[in-house]
């Protein structure tokens, strides 16, 4: 008898634990501050372009209104090293005009118009970018909107091992991606990311993201890809981290 008491106690514990769900859905206040940091490494091979850039971006929360969040997106720095056929360019925007090689400057002259740049976003509980407008600077604020948009989230609570689809375009780049629970804490919860790549170019994703269970904000994202661009192969890897800020 106490063997199957002790038997079925570990049935029990163990559908709970495989039936814990919960509901992915942004939860931001209005007020809420976050840094973005991206970094992106990417190879063309065989020489032709090594490039590591790493970017700052602050995100406020200007308001929340019936499950739309509005928000006001900036860039607080800018780093990129890149290599291209022998010519070496280092570039870090937190370094006064003086202190940059006569490379970097043309670099800065570049990368000051991105710099300058206010994005205003409306995105609602599943991540969905509604609106993208340019507050300041020029340019095309669509552009902005695949980065913005790193995951939407399904209408129905999720488990481990459920999964979902979703598709991008991205300048012709279409990318077909298959995002599936890994596990579920008190936390967080982990995704697995893997993805099709066509159109203008042709490869393939892979990557895990962690999730925060309350607000609902991915924390940090490293998404490798692997594919072909105009006869080039292209390695690219980039891993994005959100945090809050007071």
């Amino acid at each position: 008898m106490k063997n199957l008491f002790t038997l079925l106690l570990l049935v029990v514990t163990t559908v709970s634990f495989a039936q814990e769900s919960t509901l992915l859905r942004l939860n931001y206040n209005k007020g809420d501050k976050y840094i973005m940091e991206m970094d992106m490494k990417q190879n063309m091979g065989e020489g032709a372009m090594i490039m590591d850039m790493a970017m700052e971006m602050p995100m406020e929360i200007i308001d929340v209104n019936d499950g739309v969040y509005s928000s006001e997106i900036g860039f607080k720095s800018i780093k990129m090293y890149m290599e291209q056929a022998g010519m070496k360019v280092s570039y870090d925007s937190n370094l006064k005009e003086e202190d940059l090689d006569e490379m970097a400057k043309m670099m800065s002259t570049q990368m000051k118009p991105m710099l300058e740049t206010v994005l205003s976003s409306k995105t609602n509980i599943y991540g969905e970018v509604l609106e993208m407008k340019m507050l300041e600077g020029t340019g095309n604020a669509d552009q902005f909107t695949s980065q913005a948009e790193s995951v939407v989230y399904p209408k129905e609570a999720v488990t481990v091992g459920y999964s979902w689809t979703a598709e991008k375009d991205n300048n012709g780049m279409k990318i077909n991606s298959t995002y599936t629970v890994k596990s579920i804490n008190d936390k967080e919860v982990v995704i697995d990311v893997k993805g099709d790549i066509s159109g203008s170019s042709t490869g393939s994703l892979t990557g895990v993201m962690n999730i925060d269970k309350v607000s609902g904000v991915p924390t940090l994202s490293t998404i490798d890809m692997n594919f072909e661009m105009m006869g080039q192969k292209v390695v690219t890897k980039v891993v994005i981290g959100m945090k809050e800020v007071e």
